[in-house]
Order: C-alpha cells, then sequence, then structure tokens
C-alpha cells in the first residue's frame, strides 16, 4: 500500500466526507467500534482499494452481508447501501 494511503488519517478523512451532524454521530460511533478492534489499517487499505478500483474503472457489488449496516464503509465506496437511511446497526457488521 502506498505511503499517501498508510499515512492517511483515516477518522479525519471520513469524517470530512460528513454533510450533517446525524452522520457526524454515525461515523464517530463507528470509528469508535473501529478503533476499539485495532482495524483503522484495514479501513486505510480499503480506502486504498477502492481507489485502485475506480481508478482501473472495475466494477464491484453494491455490497451484500453484515457490511453494508456500516455507513463508513458506505462513505469509503465499498458498498452502495446507505445504512443511515434503513436503520441498520453497525454492531452487526462489528460483531
Amino acid at each position: 500500500m502506498p505511503d499517501e494511503y498508510r499515512d492517511l488519517d483515516i477518522a479525519e478523512y471520513v469524517l470530512g466526507l460528513c454533510n450533517t451532524d446525524s452522520e457526524l454521530q454515525r461515523v464517530g460511533e463507528e470509528l469508535l467500534l473501529f478503533q476499539e478492534r485495532d482495524l483503522f489499517n484495514l479501513l486505510r487499505y480499503l480506502k486504498y482499494l477502492v481507489d485502485v478500483m475506480t481508478q482501473n474503472n472495475c466494477i464491484w457489488g453494491v455490497g451484500r452481508g453484515s457490511s453494508t449496516a456500516s455507513y463508513v464503509l458506505y462513505l469509503l465506496g465499498v458498498h452502495r447501501i446507505n445504512s443511515m437511511f434503513y436503520d441498520l446497526d453497525p454492531r452487526a457488521f462489528l460483531r
């Protein structure tokens, strides 16, 4: 993974994608769950992977399984299911 992704402050990046207070609150809660599980490097890698796939015009699925409960992964472009719209519990993904 390139240094620009390895050194990315992923929490700041994802929080910067939020447009409303409710999005900020949800992302903050999810980031705490990711941090508790030491998964920030995974989020950095997923950001890198999505960027590479986008740059190379790769197509991937809209999302499935418990990962769709994560609004952070939605913001990163990993899937296209807005878990806030469907009121999905992020703990379903991070059990």
